[in-house]
């Protein structure tokens, strides 16, 4: 149950993998969140999907595609260890005849018997025409969940579908929202209700969805990949980011560690509950946080895209850096460790103000952080980000933001180029540096 509490079910090391695979048939870029090319008019990109059992061998197709975003689930042996994880998708590399970049790629972690472990590829067959704008795709699935509820409960799906939603809407990518649903489960009854659950989402949100049926495994599994276009440029102009621009978190941090805490208190009652009382925090605290946890996970900030969209330029348009959103980023549930990788993206320091960095109930994360209860108290929901803009913009992102009901901050700003190191983060508290 471990991964749970840890709120984290993807990948940690990115720099590895990504080196590996340089002159591979997979290309491999990391860390990114989605992939994207240019979006001719009224020609919407095709998802080809392809699923594979881990030890099947790769059918040879010229699908004449050069971009997927792709959902591998292994072992947690294979997942944890280095070596025998970059020998898995080395293998994978190995089998494909033409060269493939990944932008967008999930490793998931798992107990279950080698059975259900599978590797999957949604293609992006994209068409030529005239430059219009952007298409973005990306996708997403489901782990940390409540898991006091039934398995047939809609959250579980719809976590997924708001969490690729989000990613799109992170971008600015609002336009011609369409979601390919990743499911499964272990008989048709379940596999029917998982399929009404989507067409309830889809129908509330106004979004369309293509059904390209289960992944016929018989375990469970919720993931979804998500395509948009916008005909605005992308907030990625990470070489613009300048010394002592802002840098903005959309919302409050941590609120998935406290579903975590919420679980191990439902898992270990009274050890738990006595040591939350020992801090003043009482269940009905965490029960009221776990809801909001939820609520988030499962509803679309669709403002946020509306907002990231008005402050980017046109398509083919230069960024004005004191104007224009330049950088967006999720938190989501990497949590803090997510400046590390902006840091990367930038190759500046990021200069954080300890005491501003706004975690949803202060008395819980030092709670999880004193007891060792969660590894990553930073862990968020997907609706949980950082902005980076000029310090004349940063008021009126903060604004706007708040004024859709957001709880933005600003933490801290951007430092001097790296010199030398990975992920530079520094920390400030009372004048004092502590870099991580």
């Amino acid at each position: 149950m471990r991964w749970l509490p840890d709120c984290s079910n993807e990948l940690k090391h990115y720099d590895n993998i990504a080196n590996e695979f340089k002159r591979n048939n997979l290309r491999i870029t990391i860390p990114s969140y989605y992939s994207y090319f240019h979006y001719p008019e009224k020609k919407e990109a095709e998802i080809i999907r392809r699923i594979y059992k881990v030890d099947e061998e790769l059918r040879h197709e010229d699908l004449k595609t050069k971009k997927a975003v792709t959902i591998l689930k292994y072992g947690k042996n294979v997942v944890y260890d280095d070596y025998l994880i970059v020998e898995e998708i080395k293998k994978i590399s190995n089998s494909i005849d033409s060269k493939i970049e990944i932008d967008k790629l999930s490793i998931i972690p798992t107990n279950v018997k080698k059975d259900f472990h599978f590797i999957l590829f949604d293609h992006i067959k994209s068409h030529r025409g005239n430059k219009t704008g952007y298409t973005v795709v990306t996708n997403s699935n489901t782990q940390a969940t409540d898991v006091t509820q039934s398995i047939r409960s809609p959250i579980h799906m719809e976590i997924s579908l708001t969490e690729a939603i989000n990613l799109l809407n992170l971008v600015g990518c609002t336009k011609d929202i369409k979601l390919y649903p990743i499911y499964d489960a272990p008989n048709d009854e379940m596999l029917d209700e998982i399929r009404k659950n989507i067409d309830s989402f889809t129908i509330k949100y106004n979004f369309t969805f293509e059904d390209y049926s289960s992944l016929k495994l018989g375990s469970l599994f919720f993931g979804t990949t998500a395509v948009g276009n916008t005909h605005k440029e992308l907030p990625n102009k990470y070489d613009l980011v300048q010394q002592d621009m802002q840098i903005i978190v959309t919302d409050k941090i941590g609120l998935l560690a406290c579903l975590g805490l919420y679980i191990i208190s439902t898992l270990d009652n009274e050890i738990v509950l006595k040591k939350m009382n020992s801090y003043g925090i009482d269940l009905e605290k965490v029960i009221q946080l776990k809801d909001l946890a939820l609520k988030n996970l499962t509803e679309p900030r669709l403002s946020l895209g509306r907002i990231v969209s008005k402050y980017l330029p046109d398509f083919e348009n230069e960024f004005d850096v004191n104007s224009n959103i330049l950088v967006t980023h999720p938190i989501s549930k990497n949590g803090i460790s997510s400046f590390k990788e902006l840091s990367q993206l930038i190759n500046k320091e990021m200069v954080i103000d300890q005491q501003q960095i706004p975690y949803v109930d202060k008395d819980v994360s030092t709670f999880l952080a004193k007891e060792h209860l969660i590894a990553n108290i930073g862990a968020s929901t997907s609706d949980t980000n950082v902005i980076i803009v000029s310090k004349d913009l940063a008021p009126t992102i903060v604004e706007e933001l708040a004024k859709h009901k957001f709880n933005p901050t600003i933490i801290g700003r951007i430092g001097k180029p790296k010199t030398g190191e990975v992920g530079r983060v520094v920390h400030q508290n009372n004048n004092n540096n502590n870099k991580i």
